[in-house]
């Protein structure tokens, strides 16, 4: 089993059994993703300078990180790809990234480098026992158990999700619900630093709901 499918088991335990601690934890434990490489530790030499010399360094690093930043903005509003639709939303997938799951009725996976982004929906009134004070609930017992941040509210495709980012055994995860008129909807996202990362961005901003 892949990494992101075992990943992607996690987060349907969590959601079956949201407030069972025991299985959540067993469940995390067979999640497994390659860890980033730590940077190699630099010796830094002391090295005398002018303030002349100090001074132009310095500008040159502004300039280098202004166009870091520069590039950086560019290439969010500049992500290509393909509109998926299902019959209840529809979701940018990037060039390159894998569709792993596509389903009409209202799920996709998608993964990349070791990230995948899952978005799945229904029909809230198959789950008539999730209301607004459960899917907080449910999201307050992934943070406890998951060194989450505290509960967030957040807008994505028009409607308003609860969500936390914690780490389940080493995967930095976002676990996020909505309920809309008709849908129950559940989101989550994995990957080192995903906040920041362009593609993901341009995917959530993407979402449409139908």
């Amino acid at each position: 089993m892949s990494r992101v499918k075992k990943w992607l088991l996690v987060f349907f335990v969590i959601i079956v059994i949201p407030i069972t601690v025991a299985v959540c934890a067993f469940e995390c434990r067979a999640c497994r993703v390659e860890k980033e490489p730590k940077e190699m530790s630099q010796t830094k030499g002391e090295v005398k300078t002018s303030e002349t010399v100090a001074a132009a360094k310095e500008t040159v690093a502004a300039a280098k990180e202004t166009a870091a930043e520069t590039e950086d903005t560019l290439s969010e509003s500049e992500v290509n790809g393909v509109i998926c639709e299902t019959d209840v939303f529809s979701i940018l997938q990037p060039d390159g990234w894998k569709a792993t799951e596509v389903k009409t009725e209202g799920s996709v996976l998608f993964e990349k480098d070791g990230f995948a982004i899952l978005l799945s929906a229904g029909d809230k009134t198959s789950f008539s026992s999730m209301t607004e004070a459960t899917i907080k609930e449910m999201i307050v017992v992934f943070a406890k158990q998951n060194n989450g941040t505290p509960l967030e509210e957040v807008t994505i495709g028009g409607a308003k999700f609860f969500q936390s980012r914690g780490t389940l055994d080493g995967n930095e995860t976002t676990f996020a619900y909505a309920l809309t008129n008709r849908l129950f909807v559940h989101l989550a996202i994995m990957g080192k630093d995903h906040p920041n990362n362009v593609e993901i961005k341009a995917i959530l901003d993407s979402i449409k709901f139908k």
